[in-house]
């Protein structure tokens, strides 16, 4: 009964010991060095190896050494991890088989297996543990130093000393570089930050390579910009691609010999007021839309901090004439630290847009650090709308128009008329076309109908909005001939797939009707101050009189460099629904380049039914 119980309690100690038999990563084992002192070379060379004694102690598990972190400086410090040879430590048991081999693990079962440390001895060499320390301490002087290995309880402690070539032989001083700011004034600097490095090397020795490190207020280090091969050089920083804060300046100097210094930090701080850059980045400028698009927008941070005045980007869509079509909110998100993003969709297809090229234009505002005053942002981004749809073109009579309440009364066309019409279409407008037809059974008393209705066609060819104008003065005593009379003019306008849009209004055809009462001839006539780079300086279109009843009158300017002076194609267009009796009709126009000019005028008695059409002359216009 003893021997049994004696039996239970070794087998207990040795579970225990030996539980970790199984699994590596035991943390009891500890090193030493057979040496305290380390000498190794700026270039992180060494001729010198150090043997390092591990040992797992009695008991402890099996584990695996194969790396090592080294550590230097004050505080926190600084440390590289590198790998070591890899040695294993059996677990903390000897028998039989560990006397006769160091590396044989013992059978916690077998007869004769007791707890006992085992170690073993490794060489590294000094290169392969202090390479590190000698690239970050060129010139270094007894540096502390420690040394941990993986799966290790303990530091190793040393007392490294940089600066000596391979075999030990001492080499002379590594240059000691110095900065020197040269800009007037303290901080905070803006702009450019202009800096002078000296090498500061041994008189005789040449400079391989001059560094100015800069490491800016997040941490980012820059060693590649600044760069010289002579022994002082001024660098010239642009602190507005650095984020506001403070710029840390260190200078590195490599001589001829390959000796390395590094000059204490100079630490500035740079404050630019650099807005965020703002811009569409779809879809992209020069490029083709069609029918439903997402617009994107980004809001990139820039070295200044800003928060947002607004919680949305204002788009802006404006046509090829320039006009404010639509403008939509898209709320601001941010994506990335410094990174924000709206987003929207604009669907071509919809009526409000022809085809043809628009100007998307975003808009926000913010406000920069330090700034009471809040900024604009605008990006620009120029598309071209090819959505086609499969529908007629719009198309509006503007003169004649009706002038009762019930669109009863027939307007009145007379040898001085004229018809004005406006149409668009995002597809390719083919012409629009003006008839004169006549209906049995609306005729005035010995009106005989034609068979064939009167037309006039004008082509357009083009895709977009467009006015035209039917001289009906002119054309209705030429042939075809159309007798006075009632008509139904029909106005037609006819795309490219051979789509049709239909308007009709009755109207009387009266040579003999009453003109626009008390209106009588448009008046051209120019002015020169002598003053402008142009002559003439102005000119004004006026019709003599005053109007004796209200009127509905249509500006017509026309511009030779635009849309030429023929009268069927106004450059531009102004509508007055209702001016009062016993006003003028008249507009006078400065000159700001040189060119051809007219301005008419398309005008409506809306007491009479009337229509009158006023051409003016031409005005040439050239430089001094």
């Amino acid at each position: 009964m003893k021997s049994q119980i004696r039996l239970t309690l070794i087998c207990s100690l040795l579970l225990t010991a030996c539980g970790g038999m199984e699994t590596t990563g035991g943390s009891s084992a500890t090193a030493s060095a057979n040496a305290s002192s380390i000498t190794i070379s700026t270039d992180g060379t060494a001729a010198s190896s150090t043997a390092y004694t591990l040992t797992n102690p009695a008991g402890g598990k099996a584990t695996t050494v194969e790396s090592a972190t080294v550590t230097w400086g004050t505080g926190a410090g600084q440390s590289a991890t590198v790998a070591v040879p890899a040695v294993s430590l059996p677990a903390g048991l000897t028998c039989s088989a560990a006397l006769a081999n160091a590396d044989a693990a013992c059978d916690y079962n077998a007869a004769g297996t007791t707890l006992a440390s085992r170690s073993k001895t490794v060489t590294i060499s000094d290169s392969t543990l202090f390479a590190s320390v000698a690239a970050a301490n060129p010139g270094a002087k007894n540096l502390p130093v420690s040394v941990k290995f993986n799966n290790t309880n303990n530091t190793v402690n040393f007392s490294v000393t940089v600066g000596a070539v391979a075999g030990g032989k001492e080499e002379t001083s590594a240059p000691a570089p110095i900065i020197l700011v040269n800009n007037t004034g303290g901080s905070p600097y803006s702009n450019i930050l202009s800096v002078t490095v000296s090498a500061g090397v041994a008189a005789g020795v040449g400079v391989k390579q001059l560094i100015l490190e800069v490491t800016d207020a997040k941490g980012i280090i820059d060693t590649s910009t600044y760069n010289a091969s002579t022994e002082n050089a001024t660098f010239n920083i642009d602190t507005t691609k650095f984020p506001d804060g403070a710029l840390k300046l260190r200078a590195i100097a490599v001589d001829a010999t390959d000796k390395r210094g590094t000059s204490t930090a100079t630490t500035v701080q740079i404050a630019n007021s650099v807005a965020p850059t703002i811009s569409i980045t779809n879809p992209a400028t020069g490029s083709a839309a069609s029918g439903l698009t997402d617009v994107t927008v980004q809001i990139r941070q820039n070295n200044t901090a800003f928060t947002f005045t607004t919680t949305t980007v204002a788009l802006e869509i404006i046509d090829s004439r320039g006009q404010l079509v639509t403008t939509q909110s898209a709320p601001i998100v941010q994506v990335n630290p410094g990174l924000w993003q709206a987003s929207t969709s604009v669907d071509f297809n919809a009526t409000q847009y022809l085809n043809g090229s628009y100007t998307l234009r975003a808009r926000s505002q913010v406000k920069l650090s330090g700034e009471a005053v809040s900024r604009d942002l605008l990006a620009v981004s120029n598309i071209n709308n090819t959505s086609k749809v499969d529908l007629p073109p719009a198309l509006n009579i503007i003169l004649p128009a009706f002038y009762d309440a019930n669109a009863t009364k027939r307007p009145v066309l007379t040898r001085k008329s004229a018809i004005a019409v406006q149409l668009s279409d995002s597809d390719n407008i083919n012409q629009v076309q003006l008839q004169f037809v006549c209906n049995p059974t609306e005729v005035l008393a010995g009106q005989v109908c034609n068979t064939v209705a009167y037309n006039f066609n004008l082509p357009i060819n083009a895709s977009g909005l467009f006015y035209r104008v039917f001289n009906t003065g002119v054309l209705i005593d030429a042939q075809p001939f159309v007798p006075d009379g009632y008509y139904i003019m029909r106005a037609t306008a006819t795309d490219a797939a051979g789509n049709s849009n239909i308007k009709e209004m009755r109207v009387e055809v009266n040579r003999g009707a009453a003109g626009i009462a008390n209106l009588g001839n448009l008046i051209t006539s120019i002015q020169d101050d002598g003053k402008s780079k142009f002559t003439p300086t102005s000119a004004t279109w006026a019709a003599s009189g005053t109007t004796a009843n209200t009127t509905r009158v249509i500006d017509l300017f026309y511009d030779a460099a635009a849309n030429g002076l023929a009268t069927e194609i106004p450059s531009l267009i102004g509508i007055e629904t209702t001016l009062p009796a016993g006003s003028t009709i008249g507009t006078t126009i400065g000159f700001v380049k040189a060119g051809s000019y007219r301005q008419s005028y398309l005008v409506q008695d809306l007491t009479t039914g009337v229509v009158e059409f006023y051409e003016g002359g031409t005005v040439t216009v050239a430089e001094r």
